[in-house]
This record gives structure tokens, C-alpha cells and sequence, in this order.
């Protein structure tokens, strides 16, 4: 399973206002160093939250095929916009909207065929399933929640402290608190 942008973000969940009276910087001359570390900061806690802060359109792609339901571990998904099985070479079929059921409220949220039984009704040979989906909180950052823009902020601390070998660091237990409620786990 994967997920990846097809829209980068419009803006971060943290302006650079926010972030440079956190690091309490009064200053210009790190700008575009703490425009760059918010990015890897959301990028950061977008992965290990599997969530998506500011809205976008993303593309999730997952292997398992087995039958006609798939889960999205990642969220929150706004909307779907479509979903196609690939075959093994590499040929897509897109599945009509109209049948496909999209069961946003579970977590993670499923998406299941409503007509047919198995994805195997769309192609002969299914490898791999690909949803194109809107994904995130809202589209300023006000519409984040304010646990997980804090999160960013103590990660982008981290990051401005540590430059050197902030990848590297463990990530502050805080940061693990926050993202808690947001997690999506599977079992």
C-alpha cells in the first residue's frame, strides 16, 4: 500500500509566522530554512499518522485484490473521485462510480464494490487496486486540528535544534502523544 500526492498541498498547516514565534525568531535571514522544515515536519507527521493535513487530491494504491472491499489506511478521505484495478500488464479498469459503496465514517475508511462480488469481475488477472481521493482536514490551517499543528511545530523544532541529524533523532514522545487519537491502525 502506498500513498502519494497527485496536487501538492496549497499551503503547510503551520504559516511561517506561527512557526517563527514558536522557535521565538524575530528575524528574515532563515526564511526559506523554516519554509523547507515545516514542509518536512508535515511530511513527517502525515506519514507516521497516515493522515493527510491540508486537503488534496492523492493517489492510494494497494496490492491486496482478494475481494470485492478494500481499506484506505490513511485519512481522513473527503471524497473518491475514482478507483480502477490494474491488471498483470499493467492495464487499468476503471470501476463506474455508481458502484462502488465508499464507507467514510470507519476507520480506516472501506471502500466496497456494491454490484459485483469480486474485483476480479472488472479484469481477468487483478494485482493491484488504485483510488484517486481527496484527502485532509480542510484547506487552511485553521481546519487542522490544533493537536496535530503542534505536532509540526515540536517536530520542527526538532528539526531547526538538530540540523545536522534530525532524520535521525527519535521523535519526541510529545509528538507520539498527539498523533495517538489520529492514528489509524488496522489489526
Amino acid at each position: 500500500m502506498s500513498i502519494t500526492d497527485i496536487n501538492a498541498p496549497p499551503m503547510e498547516p503551520v504559516t511561517l509566522t506561527a512557526a517563527k514565534a514558536f522557535l521565538r525568531i524575530d528575524h528574515d535571514h532563515e526564511d526559506g530554512l523554516i519554509s523547507d522544515l515545516i514542509k518536512v515536519a508535515r511530511e513527517r507527521v502525515e506519514s507516521m499518522g497516515r493522515l493527510s493535513l491540508i486537503s488534496r487530491r492523492r493517489a492510494y494504491s494497494s496490492a491486496r485484490v482478494s475481494s470485492g472491499r478494500f481499506v484506505i489506511n490513511h485519512s481522513p478521505v473527503r471524497h473518491v473521485h475514482k478507483v480502477s484495478v490494474i491488471d498483470g500488464d499493467d492495464n487499468a479498469a476503471e470501476i463506474p462510480n455508481g458502484e462502488i459503496y465508499i464507507n467514510k465514517r470507519a476507520r480506516p475508511a472501506a471502500i466496497e464494490v456494491r454490484k459485483r462480488d469480486l474485483f476480479s469481475d472488472y479484469t481477468a488477472d487483478p494485482v493491484a487496486i488504485v483510488a484517486e481521493l481527496e484527502a485532509g482536514y480542510g484547506s487552511s490551517p485553521e481546519d487542522v486540528p490544533m493537536q496535530l499543528r503542534q505536532a509540526v511545530l515540536l517536530l520542527l523544532a526538532q528539526h531547526y535544534e538538530h540540523r545536522d541529524d534530525a532524520i535521525k533523532r527519535p521523535v519526541p514522545m510529545l509528538v507520539d502523544a498527539l498523533l495517538m487519537p489520529y492514528r489509524t491502525v488496522r489489526l
